[in-house]
């Protein structure tokens, strides 16, 4: 049998993954550009970033919270009511 070896170094080649300890791939987080593993992260989002913080500095708040965030009841105002003021006379200017 014969097997042909294969240059992967070209400028076109994409770089081999990087792998974690438990053979997954490692990903990028998309705010700290950190390489993490997604089964390791505390986020919500596993899969964007690697860390609760992250996820939390990047969009400002955490799906967690969001899924536990009950909305504020709206105060209900009393409908504006114009009163008829008496007509007066008009001003006369001499």
């Amino acid at each position: 049998m014969v097997y042909a070896m294969v240059d992967t170094s070209g400028p076109d080649s994409l770089p081999a993954p990087a792998f974690g300890p438990d053979s997954e791939e490692m990903l990028r987080c998309t705010r700290c550009e950190l390489r993490y593993v997604p089964s390791k992260s505390t986020s919500s989002l596993r899969l964007t970033y690697c860390s609760f913080l992250c996820e939390l500095g990047d969009l400002g708040f955490s799906i967690a919270g969001l899924e536990h965030m009950e909305p504020k009841p709206k105060a209900i105002e009393a409908p504006a009511v114009e009163l008829d003021e008496p007509a007066s006379e008009p001003a006369v200017v001499d």
